[in-house]
């Protein structure tokens, strides 16, 4: 009798870039049973297709493939390198939007079954290149693909995931030699086990002498679209205060660390250096190129969105996404408790102190092109993402 699976799948945003060669999605997939252990060292049967219009519309490409899932559970495929005789490169990502199905069958055949339908939020520019004629009034933009490749040649952006100490399984992109998260952290215990404290009262938060965190008050926003506290965190990860980035039980998974200010310092120059001016006017500052596309009002097919999580409205920045890097605008709670700016902006602690009380902050905004830094008191809750050198 065929096993029941639980097929936990996570999009991976990344491009192989190859001359002459079809271009490609990877894709990544942690898969359990029923009882929720994990489908180690088994062949996959899968079946692959792209949907367009709605969750029930038309298969515009389909392909099969048979991957291995690793120790972990952890399944890797390039989809656009299956068994099909559909063509990927022809698929017209501005006449989305698109929907990803994902069939299996855990005994390796062709016995599928139907495990996941999720809409395909953000394409990557590259796979946009063929068809760059229908983003009319941005064409100055699409000419930044030329970068991304340029990004490609120097180990970036490269697809990942990384596993912190709860099982979160997070998607990390290589820019610059350097692996970071591509989601913000939502882990609630120190690498030694011990839990970070969290549901704390406004009183308390504002009095906290050590590390706690908290999850974004999905009522303190009207019409936040979110309808749960679990909702919030997968949509925008947790927020801590620098008291549990700076504690050394450590809140990153082992080899990795909370990024200095001199790491996003280095970050940011790799950005400029490929034609993303630092200026907070710019329509493609290094902000913009580092912002998930997902957006309200975005110019851009198959990101235009009022679903969080995503970007207020602008009319001049706009998500760029070209490295894979894909900030979100998650908010922040300030040393009084109270929550904001959902949408709108995003903080991340680094882990350079100025002080006893202060830290140093980088942050983006729905109204600018730039990425700058803050030096906020300890008190406040940020997001976190964590780094360690590629390997």
């Amino acid at each position: 009798m065929k096993r029941s699976i639980l097929f936990f799948s996570m999009w991976c945003i990344g491009v192989a870039l190859m001359a002459q060669a079809p271009q490609r999605m990877s894709y990544q997939s942690v898969v359990r049973d029923a009882d929720d252990n994990l489908i180690t060292g088994t062949v996959i049967g899968m079946q692959i297709s792209i949907l367009q219009g709605s969750a029930d519309g038309m298969a515009v490409y389909a392909e099969t493939q048979t991957p291995e899932s690793n120790a972990n559970g952890l399944v890797s495929i390039e989809i656009g390198a299956g068994n099909t005789t559909d063509d990927f490169s022809a698929i017209h990502w501005e006449e989305g939007p698109y929907y990803l199905k994902i069939e299996i069958d855990i005994d390796g055949g062709t016995n599928y079954g139907i495990t996941s339908i999720s809409r395909i939020l953000s394409v990557p520019y590259a796979l946009h290149a063929a068809h760059a004629e229908t983003f009319t009034g941005y064409e100055q933009l699409l000419e930044r693909i030329k970068a991304l490749e340029d990004a490609l040649d120097n180990g970036g952006p490269g697809v990942g995931t990384v596993t912190d100490i709860d099982g979160n399984v997070y998607t990390t992109v290589i820019i610059n030699n350097r692996e970071w998260m591509a989601e913000n952290l939502r882990v609630t215990r120190y690498s030694n086990g011990d839990l970070i404290p969290s549901g704390l009262s406004n009183t308390e938060w504002d009095s906290a002498t050590e590390g706690a965190y908290a999850v974004y008050d999905h009522n303190a926003t009207e019409a936040s679209g979110i309808d749960s506290p679990q909702e919030m965190v997968r949509a925008y990860g947790k927020l801590y205060n620098w008291y549990a980035v700076g504690d050394n039980r450590g809140l990153c998974p082992e080899g990795w660390s909370i990024p200095s200010d001199d790491d996003w310092t280095q970050l940011i120059d790799f950005a400029t250096g490929r034609g993303f001016p630092n200026e907070q006017g710019h329509p493609g500052g290094v902000g913009n190129a580092l912002k998930s596309c997902l957006q309200v009002n975005s110019p851009f097919a198959g990101c235009d969105t009022y679903v969080h999580p995503r970007w207020n409205p602008h009319n001049t920045h706009h998500g760029l996404d070209e490295f894979g890097f894909s900030a979100l605008p998650g908010g922040l709670r300030m040393p009084a408790g109270t929550f904001s700016v959902l949408g709108f902006l995003h903080g991340w602690w680094t882990s350079t102190e100025t002080s006893d009380d202060g830290a140093w902050n980088q942050n983006l905004r729905a109204d600018g092109g730039h990425i700058y830094r803050v030096n906020y008191h300890k008190l406040w809750g940020f997001g976190v993402r964590c780094i360690r050198d590629s390997q």
